[in-house]
């Protein structure tokens, strides 16, 4: 059963695809199935929606978009069932595609009014599984299929001139519409410049809530050095034995604050980034049902032992993926890997690449021995938070990804259980090495509570992953 998707507005209006498969990805990531313009079509979140096909009915179903799929007008919060010449936009304000059901016949018409290669470019298939020694393995659904050549049949002739002719309707209204379009050009710019800024803005207000971290230290560097100060005179004057231990148990604890708070003020950010970005890597997840989902990991062997989240590589149900990629940040290779084993009681998983080569690594774990971690140290995330959706290199076809280092500082320290984080996050930055002040790694990220709006993020110490890295790198696969 074929459907074919008009693209009716936005920067690809007038594309259309004919699509005969049973899960039809559509989004602004580059392998999706129909792929909107990842620099201008920015109400579409990378992974928005999924066609399915069951029981002989095409069913849309909205994959926790930004910003909404629409079915003619109406909200999509379940699966819905499509008809022919149903409407689906994706955004309020987003670009609109028109669904319709392709027979044999019409299949043929579609193929031979299509409009040429270089007005309307198809996206270039994704590499085969087996390029991927090469460094260029993609975890993407099948391609769509190519619509077959019209036969040279009489009837299929009769059946081109009546459709050349609603066609050539078509195109005069199409006309209209475009000059209504080059009327709303400028509003449209305005609207995806406020789009780009709204996710500017995003980290910005981390950045703004940094600076205020900062301001509070200071202060709360001047109190300590002042109540220093106090304690010191007292101990000088007082005499009750009692009295002169409590003060100088006082006075360790105060000396201990104002070292914490100063070495929180020199922190060299730029270091811990330049020490720790290149083992950082986007991890691409394809599951059963041709779904693809992002979310970060990190090496900690150059024989390509990455560390993530549970959640990462195993769906809902427990279901293991089909395929499994990483893209090292600053790289545009997609590397092959497999899922080596996965933590039975806490959210850890390990991957291992099976593309040959050696693969940077993490500045390095926090040993057991180190100062415990405690509230108010700093620390960094590394990871890609709103995936794809943020900014990257490369191009939209084939993206260079960079992640994003967030400043925070421990909000919260349940011993062996949970780190507590005053920072930023978002979907997508799941399995992101925590850094202390040196850049070694003190945890991985696994989530935070949505009523934060991602301003409380949780982690797991990596005490927690020493255990499971030394089986995995004994194991085969669990």
């Amino acid at each position: 059963m074929k459907c074919e998707l008009r693209i009716m507005s936005g920067a690809r209006a007038g594309h259309r695809e004919v699509f005969d498969k049973a899960y039809i990805a559509l989004g602004r990531h580059p392998l999706s199935d129909l792929r909107f313009d990842a620099d201008r079509d920015l109400d579409v979140s990378a992974r928005h929606a999924a066609l399915l096909l069951a029981n002989e009915r095409f069913l849309v179903r909205d994959l926790g978009s930004r910003n909404g799929t629409f079915l003619n007008g109406g909200r999509v919060t379940a699966d819905q069932a499509l008809a022919s010449g149903d409407r689906l936009r994706f955004g309020v304000n987003g670009p609109e595609v028109e669904f319709r059901l392709v027979s044999a016949g019409v299949e043929q018409v579609v193929a031979a009014v299509r409009a040429p290669a270089a007005a309307a470019p198809s996206p270039a298939p994704p590499p085969p599984a087996t390029a991927a020694a090469a460094g260029k393995g993609r975890p993407a659904p099948a391609s769509p299929a190519s619509p077959r050549a019209p036969a040279p049949a009489p009837s299929a002739t009769s059946v081109l001139r009546a459709q050349v002719s609603v066609q050539a309707a078509r195109y005069r209204a199409l006309l209209i519409v475009l000059g209504i379009i080059v009327v709303g050009a400028v509003a449209v710019v305005v609207w995806q410049g406020r789009t780009a800024r709204q996710q500017v803005a995003t980290i910005g207000t981390a950045l703004d809530s940094l600076s205020r971290e900062l301001r509070a230290l200071r202060r709360a560097q001047t109190a300590a050095d002042s109540e220093a100060a106090a304690l010191r005179a007292q101990l000088r004057t007082e005499r009750d034995p009692a009295q002169l231990a409590a003060l100088r148990a006082r006075y360790t604890a105060v000396q201990q604050q104002r070292r914490d708070i100063a070495a929180a003020q020199t922190v060299d950010y730029t270091a811990v980034n330049r020490a720790n970005a290149p083992a950082v890597a986007m991890v691409y997840v394809q599951f059963p049902d041709g779904s693809v989902f992002t979310g970060t990991g990190f090496s900690v062997s150059a024989r390509g032992v990455l560390l993530t989240n549970r959640h990462v590589v195993l769906d809902s149900g427990g279901a293991r993926p089909t395929r499994i990629a990483v893209q090292f940040a600053g790289s545009a290779a997609v590397l092959r890997a497999r899922l080596a084993r996965v933590a039975p009681d806490v959210d850890l998983a390990v991957l291992q690449i099976t593309d040959s080569g050696t693969f940077p690594v993490i500045l390095g774990l926090r040993p057991d021995s180190a100062r415990p971690d405690s509230v108010g140290d700093p620390i960094a995330l590394l990871g890609f938070p709103l995936g794809l959706d943020m900014p990257m290199g490369g191009t939209a076809a084939q993206p260079v990804v960079q992640p994003t280092l967030v400043p925070g500082t421990i909000g919260k320290v349940l011993p062996d259980s949970l780190l507590q984080l005053d920072a930023y996050s978002g979907t997508g930055a799941s399995g992101s090495p925590i850094l202390d002040r040196r850049g070694r790694v003190i945890g991985v990220e696994f989530g935070g509570l949505s009523e934060s709006g991602g301003r409380i993020v949780l982690g797991l110490p990596i005490s927690r992953a020493t255990a499971l890295l030394s089986r995995a790198t004994t194991s085969t696969e669990e």
